[in-house]
């Protein structure tokens, strides 16, 4: 099948510059096969189906998101009830900004060299707030600053479970595992959990955490449920004791030795300060 290249331009009113909406494909006949003259970032917040990506089969299902360059030849196919996306298309310029700024040496994201585009797993929660941000941005006129405000918004969103300023070469599966690992189901079964995510052997996946991260595959875990502990403190009124089970702790006593080596704090004190900010 041939393919079509899609122009920015196509999309956009005399003074937008970015096309941003909500789509929905309920056949491979919605959309051709197609290149683009920009770059579009997309994300499913509902149905399945299959992504057609550079020659290979990709099942997408609500939660999945992607990164599309310019060069990468796509198009859709639906299964059951169709996919509703929400989709961002913006100049390529801005992918050279947001490098030069914030993404300097990085092989993720857009500036991946794999044969397939950047592709990441999020929560329903997270899905939640980029269609809510997304929707916001809908309302307003398509400008540089509501475009640069939106990517930024994304990109805090993906990567709110690691530093990686000092990390930003990981491997991709690493990057998916941690955004994978964010809730209380994957806390409570520990580094099996995680590893289970990675699809590879606990030896290589602590090998790796421990090249990149300087610290033991149990270390960045704890790290992970600390991080998830501090925001429940900050942010909701559930018992210390809930927190710690929902960090996948059976000892209170060890939760709480365990939260003071990292914040150097109780808990208790913790919640106290931070609610009181709030």
């Amino acid at each position: 099948m041939r393919d079509s290249r899609f122009k920015l331009s196509y999309f956009l009113n005399a003074d937008e510059v970015f096309h941003i909406a909500r789509v929905n494909i309920m056949s491979k006949q919605d959309l051709s096969l197609h290149t683009h003259d920009y770059a579009e970032i997309l994300w499913i917040e509902k149905g399945s189906g299959v992504h057609h990506i550079n020659g290979r089969l990709m099942r997408l299902s609500s939660g999945d998101m992607v990164m599309i360059r310019p060069d990468d030849c796509h198009t859709f196919s639906a299964t059951g009830h169709g996919i509703t996306l929400v989709n961002v298309a913006f100049p390529t310029e801005t992918l050279d900004f947001l490098r030069q700024r914030y993404f300097e040496n990085s092989n993720l994201y857009f500036w991946t060299s794999a044969q397939l585009p950047f592709h990441v797993r999020l929560s329903q929660e997270v899905i939640k707030r980029l269609s809510s941000r997304a929707e916001e941005a809908m309302n307003y006129r398509r400008s540089r600053l509501q475009l640069d405000s939106l990517l930024l918004f994304i990109f805090r969103q993906i990567t709110a479970n690691q530093k990686f300023e000092d990390n930003i070469e990981i491997p991709v599966w690493l990057f998916n595992a941690i955004q994978k690992y964010n809730s209380p189901e994957q806390f409570s079964r520990g580094v099996a959990g995680f590893v289970e995510l990675c699809d590879r052997n606990e030896d290589h996946v602590n090998r790796v955490v421990r090249s990149y991260f300087y610290k033991t595959l149990t270390e960045l875990i704890n790290e992970f449920r600390m991080r998830y502990a501090a925001t429940q403190l900050s942010i909701t009124n559930m018992p210390i004791k809930t927190i710690c089970l929902n960090c996948g702790f059976l000892s209170l006593g060890h939760f709480y030795k365990m939260f003071q080596r990292v914040y150097h704090q109780t808990p208790r004190e913790y919640r106290k300060l931070n609610q009181m900010i709030v």
